[in-house]
């Protein structure tokens, strides 16, 4: 797709031009840029580094018109900001604006011919955005007809994604969920179609498929053997970190307050209509990561372990402290301090030396506390049947929220 056929454009227009130029979308977020050998400002090195530009230097951008402007407009320069001084040109496809041209011109050096260039290279981009926001509108259409309950609607997808030259017939693909941790998050259905929209511009032209859901993102990736999954996590994680960088307080800034990111892989799939199959395993296991953080943030259907178990009972549980052992629930309920104790215990296997240098705590205190659950559960944590039964329901409180600590 484009984003090469977006990259030469932009290439050649430097170099015609002999000026460093970027072309960004509506929200001044990179799209691609071209080299530079001369000197280079603070804000066309953020916004290659961090992909988007700040709000003061935005801000600065759009009270010259840039948003309603139908040909190349001058941006003057700004020392404080560290900006040079630029041309502008919108990019728009039929009026519609689809994002913006860039070049350094700190001495308003290009005129007349190198001006006609900018403008046509804007309507040239404009047209390749265009051609590319209908691509995901196809790979988001088919993708859903191919995740169906119906098999007949799977299979005509499947048959469309090969003979469109989409989807190779004999290539396992991998499903992918990504999601923040945690709910709540402002304008999230919109976050995450851009995040995927910068996904598939890098992607879309090997195979991938993508489709935003209101609170979580899908991906559908060809890998090279139903053994090996590697650019599937690539993918994966590339997507992840990008949502992550989007949202307030993005974890890729490492701020405090910042938000969790999770992405979720199911299990390799050889025939395209059971991708569905991938899908609800990578739903699952991005579920899994987001209340489990040991998980890790990225998390494999295969590698879950009991979890793969404990999720789906989770999920299919319309009460969900049904499920749980009454004797964890009074335990839960009693003290937040003995029941970390407790899963510490059991998660090291009841090593009582690692438990206390896990908990940083003396092993008569442990001892005391150990004692103290069993008289509030009424378990006996030698008994291999009680320490199994709190072991699984810590973990499943976990995926169903009533343990969150």
């Amino acid at each position: 797709m484009a984003l090469h056929e977006l990259q030469v454009l932009v290439d050649d227009l430097a170099q015609r031009t002999r000026a460093p130029a970027v072309l960004e979308d509506p929200q001044q977020r990179m799209v691609v840029y071209s080299c530079q050998d001369g000197p280079i400002d603070k804000v066309r090195r953020d916004s290659i580094l961090m992909r988007e530009t700040g709000p003061e230097t935005m801000r600065w951008f759009r009270q010259f018109g840039i948003a309603g402007a139908s040909a190349p407009l001058r941006i003057p320069s700004h020392p404080e900001l560290g900006i040079l001084g630029r041309l502008c040109t919108p990019v728009r496809f039929r009026d519609r604006l689809m994002g913006f041209l860039f070049l350094v011109d700190d001495e308003q050096r290009l005129a007349g011919p190198d001006i006609a260039l900018v403008k046509q290279a804007g309507i040239d981009a404009g047209v390749l955005l265009y051609e590319e926001e209908l691509a995901q509108r196809l790979s988001a259409r088919v993708f859903s007809h191919l995740l169906a309950p119906e098999a007949e609607m799977r299979g005509a997808a499947a048959r469309q994604l090969v003979r469109e030259g989409m989807a190779a017939a004999d290539a396992p693909h991998v499903a992918i969920c990504i999601r923040p941790a945690n709910a709540g998050v402002p304008a999230l259905p919109e976050l995450i179609g851009e995040t995927l929209s910068e996904v598939f511009r890098r992607h879309g032209q090997t195979g991938l498929l993508q489709l935003a859901r209101p609170d979580h993102g899908l991906l559908l990736v060809p890998i090279a053997s139903g053994s090996d999954d590697r650019r599937a996590a690539v993918v994966a994680e590339e997507a992840r970190a990008t949502l992550a960088r989007r949202l307030p307080g993005g974890a890729g800034r490492r701020q405090k307050g910042s938000r969790r990111v999770v992405a979720g892989l199911g299990d390799p799939q050889l025939r395209l209509t059971a991708a569905s199959l991938s899908r609800r395993q990578a739903l699952l296991a991005a579920r899994v990561a987001a209340a489990v953080p040991s998980a890790g943030d990225l998390a494999r259907w295969r590698d879950l372990g009991a979890f793969r178990m404990l999720v789906q009972v989770s999920a299919g549980e319309d009460d969900q402290g049904s499920s749980l052992d009454p004797r964890l629930v009074r335990l839960l309920r009693a003290d937040d301090e003995l029941a970390q104790t407790v899963e510490t215990y059991l998660d090291l296997c009841g090593d009582v030396k690692r438990t206390a240098e896990r908990l940083q705590l003396h092993r008569s205190t442990l001892y005391y506390r150990l004692a103290k659950a069993a008289e509030v559960t009424g378990a006996d944590l030698h008994d291999g049947n009680d320490r199994l039964a709190l072991h699984l329901g810590f973990k499943l409180a976990r995926l169903n929220g009533s343990y969150p600590a």
